[in-house]
């Protein structure tokens, strides 16, 4: 299963695909705004934005996105490691 996180800390990046490969999810991460984001992200089975960290348009193309695709969403305030976790642990798209 694939999930797509949007947001959050460039330095902890290592850190997210690491607490999301341990739940068994490969990740994609985009902590900024890049070309064709809904393109990129239009083939997973689900999205977590970390809304403390995270660009109104990306949010907006995102939303796009995944609205038209049928993409699940799990938002969190909090940008930690320990956060994704626990979102993910109960993540079931």
């Amino acid at each position: 299963m694939s999930i797509a996180i949007i947001g959050g800390m460039d330095r902890l990046q290592n850190m997210y695909e690491r607490q999301a490969k341990d739940l068994g999810y490969k990740v994609k991460f985009f902590g900024r705004k890049v070309p064709d984001l809904g393109k990129r992200i239009s083939k997973v089975d689900g999205i977590v934005i970390l809304t403390g960290m995270v660009a109104h348009h990306m949010v907006a193309e995102v939303n796009r996105t995944a609205r038209l695709r049928g993409i699940p969403i799990l938002r969190i305030a909090t940008s930690s490691a320990a956060g994704l976790k626990k979102v993910l642990s109960e993540f079931k798209p």
